[in-house]
């Protein structure tokens, strides 16, 4: 399969998440169920992503534990160092627009450094052979939706403009066929890296998972995790 049709599939199943912020627009996101349950639903998918599929796949394709163990730990302080550095709230400090809206850009961050890896694995199956690569980017299609919407609620509910919400996690779903042209061209030259960058981007869907979505003590919090985990399960 030539490159230009790697990028166009990549593309394909990055804008996915586009989608998910199309969504997001529409969603009664000031009731503060609604929005406890989008947040819990966005940090269980990024957990369940991380268990089911990043750091197993980190594992297969570095063959060693250690890559992708040292990617996860890298992952988990590069988000600590950036959320001290833009001074990022706790969701019990959340209480202004702008707060929401830090809390929606810190999630497409780490969507953004997850779609990279997971890119650079539809370029690779490409480069190993059509079905699998289809399969890769089917699966990272139908997960972008919901990272979208994980992304557009907070966002929505901090009064960002649907054009903004579309800009924004149309950016975070571009990361996906940049990774595919890395993976096609790189793809057989350190599998021990992606290996690395799959932990890494594992380690920071769950710092900003932890930390920032999933601190809210209320039933909705927790029925929308349970959603999401159980969805990427699924799908994995």
């Amino acid at each position: 399969m030539e490159l230009s049709e790697v990028l166009l599939i990549g593309a394909a199943a990055g804008l996915a998440t586009s989608l998910g912020g199309i969504i997001a627009n529409y969603l009664p996101v000031n009731n503060e169920k609604c929005l406890e349950t989008l947040l819990g639903f966005a940090g269980g998918i990024m957990i369940g992503l991380s268990l089911f599929q990043l750091m197993p796949e980190g594992y297969f394709f570095a063959r060693g534990v250690v890559p992708a163990a040292a990617g996860f730990l890298t992952g988990i302080a590069v988000m600590a160092l950036l959320s001290r550095f833009f001074h990022f709230g706790d969701n019990e400090t959340k209480t202004l627009p702008q707060d929401y809206q830090k809390t929606g850009l810190f999630i497409g961050l780490a969507i953004a450094l997850h779609n990279l890896p997971e890119g650079i694995a539809i370029g690779v199956g490409f480069a190993g052979g059509s079905g699998l690569g289809f399969m890769i980017a089917v699966a990272m299609m139908l997960h972008n939706v919901p990272e979208g919407i994980g992304v557009g609620a907070p966002l929505k509910k901090g009064g960002s403009s649907f054009g903004s919400i579309l800009a924004v996690t149309t950016l975070t779903g571009l990361m996906t066929p940049l990774g595919a042209a890395v993976g096609w061209w790189f793809g057989h030259f350190s599998m021990m890296a992606l290996g690395a960058a799959m932990g890494m981007a594992a380690g920071a869907m769950v710092y900003v998972a932890l930390t920032k979505l999933l601190s809210a003590e209320s039933y909705w919090n927790d029925l929308g995790a349970f959603c999401g985990i159980l969805l990427t399960f699924i799908i994995a």
